[in-house]
């Protein structure tokens, strides 16, 4: 029989390393204050070729006078840690980098138009320059600058909101949190919309402005990265979901020209359904195409037509190795086989791997000994296979995915169920040289049965 005194703490201290909203930060200045180390860091986990955001640190590197880039992958795959060690590579470059978490500022479940898009973007960064270099009563902050041109030119009434000492949180709590003021908000706004940008540009020019002055550089590149943007999605039914992702679409691909702020470097996460609803996106941004981040590559290569991936040993291992990092005494719990099944049932996804190893190891208390019987690794896969319920439509768009590795449809009104199930995990991407789909392994043998 299992001693839970003593396992006790082996758990707790697994859960606690497997904590995926953690990302690995870098540096000696974190942007975020609770990162974990970079010493848990696994390198190539997403291929062989040279490192996604070496790219784009490059790009920004070569580009002059500002840019916008979309940088997007599968929820799981480590984006926020990539954005980190982006953010690393372009201090090492001399850019001056700020951070902005979206969840903060917006709601990450509602439609969202342009106004208050750049309204919480913006608010955001002026918070993260208050934060970096002090309060200056000589430039007002972004929220502050709103409120005055709501009051000025929009005059919205019944806001909700006064002005005053606490009027930033207000905003803030009130964009993210305040179903009524966002749609008040976004209503009053729509006529205003050059307006608007012309006062966020304006103010971009002083905070670039500002952060040269304090760093004694004239031509100093100052960056901001814009994370959880791709986590916009509808719940409810298809019509709430539909609502979402059509916002999306018409703020990046409708409203793309005013998502450019010179000379700051803006890098924007990005839904993966974006890719699939809005054609050609890519070409709208700088860089002319999207940094998509693939799945960890767990497989070799794309498929053949009608074939299975073939399993990659080096990247399964690696993922072995995140674990291994961040919690040495796994080996009390699996055996290697046991984590390499997990990782390979995860289907490369970073997240849905360190919850299945979690829903496995609170099992231990109640064995009789360990490793862990295989049953426990069953019924954890289970548990995340049921977050997946299947439509008869939504397995005809799956089977073509497990048939052609592409998203190839039938038709375009297949685009806004694939961008859902994308968005689900039910599809997963992938990179070998070029980029490809599959759909999500434990899903595999339900969809190939048919009906």
């Amino acid at each position: 029989m299992v001693n839970p005194a003593e396992l006790r703490p082996k758990i707790k201290a697994c859960l606690n390393a497997l904590d995926a909203t953690r990302p690995v930060v870098f540096g000696k200045h974190p942007l975020i204050a609770d990162g974990v180390s970079e010493d848990l860091y696994v390198a190539g986990l997403h291929g062989p070729d040279r490192p996604l955001v070496r790219v784009l640190a490059d790009r920004i590197d070569f580009d002059e006078g500002g840019g916008t880039y979309l940088f997007s992958g599968n929820r799981g795959t480590g984006k926020t840690t990539e954005l980190m060690r982006l953010a690393e590579m372009l201090r090492e470059q001399g850019c001056e980098v700020f951070y902005v978490d979206m969840a903060e500022y917006l709601n990450l479940t509602m439609a969202v138009e342009i106004t208050d898009f750049l309204i919480s973007m913006l608010g955001g960064l002026s918070e993260k320059i208050e934060e970096r270099y002090g309060h200056d009563p000589a430039n007002i902050g972004f929220f502050e600058r709103v409120w005055n041109f709501l009051q000025s030119e929009v005059k919205i009434e019944e806001l909700g909101l006064e002005a005053g000492e606490d009027l930033k949180a207000s905003l803030k709590m009130s964009l993210r949190e305040n179903p009524t003021f966002k749609k008040k908000l976004q209503e009053g706004t729509r006529g205003h919309v050059a307006r608007l940008v012309q006062e966020a540009r304006k103010f971009v020019e002083n905070v670039v402005a500002v952060a040269r002055r304090k760093a004694s550089q004239p031509d100093k590149k100052v960056v901001l990265l814009l994370d959880s943007v791709e986590r916009l999605r509808g719940v409810g039914d298809s019509e709430d979901i539909g609502k979402v992702f059509k916002s999306v679409e018409t703020i990046f691909s409708g409203h793309a020209d005013k998502l450019r702020f010179p000379p700051l470097y803006l890098v924007c996460t990005i839904p993966p359904y974006l890719t699939a609803l809005a054609g050609s996106l890519g070409a709208l941004y700088s860089g002319g195409k999207i940094y998509m981040l693939p799945s960890v590559h767990v497989y070799e290569n794309r498929p053949q037509d009608g074939a299975a991936p073939v399993p990659s040993e080096t990247g399964l291992n690696a993922m072995v190795d995140i674990v291994g990092r961040r919690f040495p005494e796994w080996s009390t719990f699996f055996t290697r086989e046991q984590l390499l099944r997990l990782a390979a049932n995860s289907g490369g996804d970073l997240r849905d791997f360190f919850r299945l190893v979690g829903l496995c190891i609170t099992e231990a208390l109640y064995q009789e000994s360990l490793p862990l019987p295989d049953t426990v690794l069953a019924s954890a896969e289970s548990a995340l296979r049921n977050d997946m319920p299947l439509a008869r439509d939504d397995k005809q768009v799956l089977a073509r995915v497990l048939e052609k590795h592409d998203r190839q449809l039938e038709s375009l009104d297949k685009l806004p169920d694939f961008a859902r199930l994308t968005e689900g995990k039910y599809i997963l991407n992938y990179r070998n040289g070029d980029d490809w789909f599959d759909v999500h392994p434990l899903l595999r043998d339900i969809v190939a049965k048919g009906d």
